[in-house]
């Protein structure tokens, strides 16, 4: 059964003396449940208890109205009540009611006037509802607590008093220094001030807290030109562009350059031609033991593509797949693929090869050689996005489509397992780990075979599928474990099973049903085994403490953890949203972003999206195409401007990844405690077995 808050929060609290009340607290939630405006039930719910549950309930349920109502009647009966206060105060923070929250957030102050966390949360809201002016009223003369240092540099910043806000912001990060947000603020205040080298190091510093905020991006450039490194522009700007396909600010910048300095993308060109020269295809160890039960599987490596160079590890053979046209060639031979018109032509030396309208299998006679494709695109839309040399083992495909042509690499799964498992994980890891990833990853692929036929391939070569980089990032030990377990799957009713996984859960994973709308009984939801039991949905400001704290968690482990995986804040502005969501120009500036359903796991399920002249719905995975989102877990609120309307809308979350089946951080967390690779594999897909295909 899908768990819903009326579910888990009527099965977390019990009234024996009192059974008629459970009675009513059934049949109240579940009619709120179905009339998302539960205003009218609140004059039944007198019991505070109820109360309570039924604020929860309805925040989960995407009524924000409904939630207030029932907190602000337990704080009419009980203005004492703090829980109720501060989970008041997030809601409305979130609805964008800034001035009523603040309202609320100077009660506790005077309440608790020791409590540092209320004044910097006052400074918060002040600041996000668009009066910084306000924020500088809370300072205190000698400020030492880094987030209200943090909250009145960016009040600074807003008032253009760059000085002040440049100091404030180094004051904070002296205290607490892993902060990605003050250190590309802080950048930001030092291009104003023209100190552009010291802007430059905050910008890296950012990225290099959190590979992720490509917010970056171009500040950096701007301090790159500002210092006339015009080289070091150029090649950010570049990734950037495959980064984010959609910016145009970002394309338009590099068209520039481009322009004024066209020598950039000659010496490109020039030292690609050399590599072509002088680049070796390396030798591989090959499997041999039973190698013809070894199924093979088809990788989609790149599509749409015009042509593609790539040098042969051995003598080759070129046909199509009837075998009717053909050619063969020597080792280290560079070959032109490209499509001219309804043909494939293959080249060498500007003299075509073999011209067919068919696809052409490249492949070797010796399992031991590899293949180097040049310039290869790989992360289009992602933070790591670029272009590379890769190396792979195998045969390679190509396919002509209408929009260009796709580059498929045929090879056997256990070789292929070899470069996936590196390539989604370190291979420093635990052995067990490694382990567990070689059968989760052997699973996918036999769960998937065939997806994308339609496409020429089975899966892609990508996060969509799995991350698979070639040979260069093969290791001893990740072959080591995809020797040890070869031929391992997870089956359930005899059939390999969806073995979903991703980075970080952030303490707790999603089911497929939430995240996709399928139910498997192998893919529910589960808390960290380092984490306290869970008795129900969190409170909204019990989601959002949780978010902003480090609770200790196997997903948290120092050695295998990414910071900014796990916690994490991201600050994207309403142009941004607008750009990557391609709103049309009738839809208008973005009004709001409200989470309308929600998780046991605390994970936005829907996300209604308003405007001046329309909605939008995202669902699942896509609520992370809204700003380059690490993960669904998450709380938002705007940033107002000064004529009250969204300029930005901020992130606070956890975990990296789409949350369903096994946390690869949180593997790695328990392998370090000793768990074995069937013990992880039990935890994360409940009710798999483990079998020996081959």
């Amino acid at each position: 059964m899908k768990q819903t808050p009326v579910n888990i929060i009527t099965n977390q609290f019990r009234y024996p003396r009192r059974p008629w009340l459970t009675v009513l607290l059934c049949l109240i939630i579940g009619t709120a449940l179905q009339y998302p405006a539960v205003s009218e039930d609140l004059s039944i719910a007198t019991d505070k208890q109820h109360l309570y549950e039924l604020g929860v309930s309805s925040y989960y349920q995407g009524d924000y109205l409904g939630s207030i109502q029932a907190f602000q009647e337990i704080l009419q009966t009980d203005p004492g009540d703090d829980a109720a206060r501060l989970n008041l105060i997030q809601l409305l923070k979130e609805t964008g009611d800034y001035q009523n929250a603040a309202s609320h957030l100077t009660y506790l102050s005077e309440k608790y006037p020791g409590e540092a966390q209320y004044r910097s949360a006052l400074m918060e809201t002040t600041l996000l509802g668009g009066t910084p002016l306000k924020v500088l009223q809370y300072a205190n003369e000698s400020e030492s607590d880094p987030e209200a240092l943090f909250w009145l540099g960016l009040a600074c910043l807003e008032l253009n008093k760059y000085e002040q806000a440049a100091d404030l912001l180094e004051k904070s990060l002296a205290i607490q220094n892993f902060n990605p947000m003050a250190h590309f603020f802080l950048g930001r205040a030092q291009m104003e001030l023209g100190r552009y080298q010291q802007a430059e190091a905050s910008f890296k510093k950012a990225l290099a807290q959190d590979h992720n905020l490509t917010i970056c991006f171009y500040p950096l450039v701007q301090s790159y030109l500002a210092q006339q490194k015009y080289r070091a522009a150029h090649e950010l700007l570049v990734r950037a562009k495959s980064a984010l396909p959609w910016n145009q600010t970002v394309a338009k910048a590099l068209n520039d350059l481009n322009q004024t300095r066209p020598e950039f993308e000659a010496e490109q060109r020039a030292a690609a031609a050399v590599r072509r020269q002088i680049s070796t295809p390396p030798r591989v160890k090959a499997i041999t033991a039973a190698r013809n039960l070894i199924p093979e599987v088809r990788i989609g490596l790149m599509e749409k593509i015009k042509h593609l160079y790539l040098k042969t590890g051995a003598e080759f053979r070129i046909a199509e797949r009837s075998g009717t046209k053909a050619i063969t060639g020597k080792p280290l031979t560079v070959l032109l693929i490209r499509q001219n018109g309804s043909r494939i032509e293959v080249c060498k030396d500007d003299q075509v090869l073999i011209s067919s309208a068919k696809p052409l299998l490249l492949s070797y006679r010796e399992p031991e050689a590899t293949t180097i494709l040049f310039d290869a695109q790989y992360g289009e839309g992602y933070f790591w996005a670029g272009r590379r040399d890769r190396v792979y083992r195998g045969s390679l495909e190509f396919i002509k489509f209408e929009q260009g042509l796709t580059v498929v690499n045929r090879v056997n799964v256990e070789e292929y397992l070899y470069s996936v498992v590196p390539s989604e994980i370190p291979a420093r890891w635990p052995q067990a780990v490694l382990e567990a990833q070689a059968i989760a990853a052997r699973t996918y692929t036999f769960a998937n075979l065939g997806r994308f036929n339609n496409r020429g391939f089975d899966l892609l070569a990508t996060v969509a599928s799995q991350v698979y980089n070639g040979v260069e990032s093969e290791a001893k030990a990740v072959t080591e474990a995809v020797d040890a377990t070869r031929g391992m799957i997870l089956t359930h009713d005899s059939k390999p099973i969806g073995a979903f996984y991703f980075d970080n859960c952030g303490g707790h994973t999603e089911s497929s049903l939430n995240a996709w709308g399928f139910s498997a009984p192998y893919l529910q939801a589960v808390l960290d085994k380092l984490l306290p039991a869970r008795n129900g949905f969190l409170a909204p400001a019990e989601l959002q403490a949780w978010l902003k704290d480090r609770p200790e968690a196997y997903s948290n482990h120092p050695n295998y953890s990414n910071r900014s995986a796990y916690r994490w804040s991201h600050w994207v502005t309403r142009e941004e949203i607008e750009s990557r969501l391609k709103l049309p120009a009738k839809f208008g500036p973005i009004l709001s972003l409200t989470v309308v359903e929600r998780s046991v796991s605390g994970r936005a399920n829907k996300i209604l999206i308003k405007g001046t002249g329309g909605e939008k719905t995202l669902k699942g995975d896509a609520i992370r195409s809204l700003g380059g989102l690490r993960s669904n877990l998450f709380v938002v609120q705007p940033k107002l401007g000064a004529d009250g309307l969204p300029e930005s809308f901020v992130f606070t979350g956890g975990g990296w990844g789409h949350g369903v089946g096994m946390a690869q951080s949180g593997a790695a967390g328990m392998a370090a405690a000793g768990y074995t690779a069937a013990e992880i594999l039990a935890h994360y897909y409940q009710g798999a077995e483990l079998t020996k295909k081959y």
